[in-house]
């Protein structure tokens, strides 16, 4: 808790912030009480000081709280994080505040500030989006059939199955029955069929001159130094690929085929 702060006024001082602990140093029998003496408060530097001590008095309702610190933030245009660093309230809370604002349902953040939610139960049920299942959650701890001692797991596991009944939910968290997630339907895997493909002599020839056109573009880019080495790798097999097929072709079946033998050869003969 921050010490008081007192404000200048004439000869005499009036302590503008920190009731609680003045007081609680009063009833403790201390006769001096150390306090910092503001002469020159703006009136950013007061509002900010009431927040704190409307936030430690405990005597305000959340919402009103919660309306205070958007009231403030919209006015300054500042950050929930600098709204902390000000007033010594940390960022959650500012931020746990302002939800019951932004996202609770308005019929269950009237309840919060009548107390028949408490705080912590309205702060959690306010991360679930949609006001219809908030109302849902919210509808065993207002009854009293669950203490505030569960509504984090409740709400944990609604906003894990969204579509889970809440007695469900319930039972899993109060008796520890977890019932089994269903499996996900696999969507089928389509089989492409293996295209056809013609391996005669025109479609090699094709690839091929294909190919060195690619190996002619080649030399005049720029090949990274990683691409480089594995480039080289790939066309160290194709080169032994090559050779072996030229020498398939020059001394395998092609000795046996009907291809013209060269005009030479023939008048040697």
């Amino acid at each position: 808790m921050r010490d008081p702060v007192v404000v200048k006024d004439g000869e005499r001082y009036r302590l503008f912030a920190g009731e609680r602990r003045f007081r609680a140093a009063r009833e403790a029998g201390e006769a001096d009480i150390e306090c910092q003496v503001r002469e020159d408060l703006t009136e950013q530097e007061r509002w900010e000081l009431q927040l704190a001590e409307l936030y430690h008095s405990s005597t305000v309702p959340p919402m009103e709280l919660g309306r205070a610190f958007i009231k403030y933030r919209d006015a300054h245009d500042v950050t929930q994080q600098e709204l902390a660093r000000r007033t010594g309230i940390t960022p959650g809370t500012i931020h746990h505040y302002e939800s019951l604002i932004r996202t609770l349902d308005p019929d269950l953040g009237d309840k919060v500030n009548r107390g028949d939610l408490t705080f912590k139960e309205g702060r959690s049920i306010a991360d679930i989006e949609d006001h219809a299942r908030q109302r849902e959650i919210a509808e065993p701890f207002l009854t009293g059939r669950l203490s505030s001692v569960h509504v984090e797991r409740v709400v944990g596991r609604a906003k894990q199955s969204p579509e889970m009944p809440i007695e469900q939910i319930i039972d899993e968290v109060v008796n520890g029955r977890r019932t089994p997630e269903p499996e996900p339907r696999q969507a089928p895997v389509r089989v492409e069929p293996e295209p056809v493909v013609a391996r005669g002599p025109e479609l090699i020839e094709n690839t091929v001159l294909r190919l060195a056109g690619e190996l002619d573009a080649l030399q005049l880019q720029v090949i990274p130094e990683f691409r480089r080495l594995k480039l080289i790798s790939s066309l160290r097999i194709l080169d032994s690929r090559l050779k072996a097929a030229l020498v398939h072709l020059n001394g395998g079946l092609a000795r046996e085929s009907a291809t013209p033998k060269p005009l030479g050869a023939a008048l040697a003969r």
